[in-house]
């Protein structure tokens, strides 16, 4: 793995922020547990000639009062610290996080958070910029000029859905997007249609990734008009817990987001929980979040094919 290229990239990506664009220099904090100091440190030495002002601030250490006015003073916040893959991880976050959630949430145009990553910080931004435009910008053309995206796999699954019935594809390439991780295109359809056999993991505010890591067991969903009608599965206790989640609102059993992931450099999932493994590539369906109340619940599906008018776009691999 290549670093300093990495970094690179994240820099590149960095100064296309939304929160920083025009701004020279850029004031940018870097919040930051104690895994994630060599991370951050790098960051400062190899920027040392970028369009930016850093300064590092240990999250877990310093008071609240100097976080809070820390994060009044900058252009932008980013925080490096882990939440779901700590030992006694909570659904609000740890300490340092809890005591920020006010200043956190009146400032989230100029917050990035990279939760989670770990050393996976440097898989997702390992590949070039110019290669994830590329693919995603092709990826959207060729959706424009077919009829029908399905998707398959060696489990039996199947759905399929009508472009015709998509919204506009939102084009995240790590340019002008307020999450920096790269890689990814997403729309929303009310047509889709089929039967699949979900395998791989979770990724949301309610712990299933952390619970149920990576199934390999299938979990069984029946799709009409984009709503998931019922769920078969062999995990014990998955069934009921997921059961459960879609009872609670009718937006949690809605396909909310349509997505495929093209950041291929994230070579696998893993379970933490964290954003970019939303960034592998292949399918992933959001449910909820489309009503107050839901909870947005991504599945990120561990393999399969994507076809446009039964023709493979992407099949492990991305083929045109």
């Amino acid at each position: 793995m290549d670093r300093h290229r990495a970094i690179s990239h994240f820099l590149y990506y960095l100064e296309h922020h939304p929160a920083l664009v025009g701004v020279r220099p850029a004031k940018v904090l870097l919040g930051h547990t104690a895994p994630y100091e060599a991370l951050t440190s790098a960051i400062i030495e190899q920027a040392s000639e970028e369009p930016f002002q850093f300064s590092a601030m240990r999250l877990d250490l310093e008071p609240t009062p100097a976080l809070v006015q820390a994060i009044a003073d900058c252009d932008l916040y980013i925080f490096f610290y882990d939440s779901s893959t700590l030992p006694n991880p909570r659904p609000d976050g740890p300490d340092f996080v809890r005591a920020l959630q006010s200043v956190m949430a009146d400032n989230w145009k100029k917050s990035l958070l990279f939760k989670d990553y770990g050393d996976y910080f440097y898989d997702t931004f390992s590949v070039t910029p110019q290669r994830i435009a590329g693919l995603n910008s092709h990826l959207i053309q060729r959706m424009s000029q077919a009829t029908t995206l399905s998707f398959s796999d060696r489990h039996g699954s199947y759905f399929e859905t009508p472009l015709s019935s998509i919204k506009k594809w939102t084009n995240i390439n790590g340019v002008g997007n307020f999450d920096l991780a790269p890689g990814e295109i997403a729309t929303h359809s009310e047509a889709i249609n089929g039967q699949v056999k979900f395998v791989g993991t979770f990724l949301g505010t309610i712990p299933f990734a952390r619970k149920y890591g990576v199934l390999e067991s299938p979990l069984e969903l029946w799709i009409e008009n984009s709503t998931i009608r019922r769920i078969a599965t062999d995990v014990p206790g998955l069934e009921h817990d997921f059961n459960k989640y879609l009872d609670a609102n009718p937006s949690n059993r809605r396909i909310e987001e349509l997505g495929i992931g093209t950041n291929e450099g994230v070579k696998d999932l893993y379970a933490r929980n964290a954003g970019f493994e939303e960034r592998h590539c292949g399918l992933h369906l959001g449910l909820g979040g489309g009503a107050k109340g839901s909870h947005h619940l991504d599945l990120i599906f561990a393999s399969g094919v994507l076809a446009l008018d039964d023709k493979p776009v992407f099949d492990g691999r991305f083929v045109f």
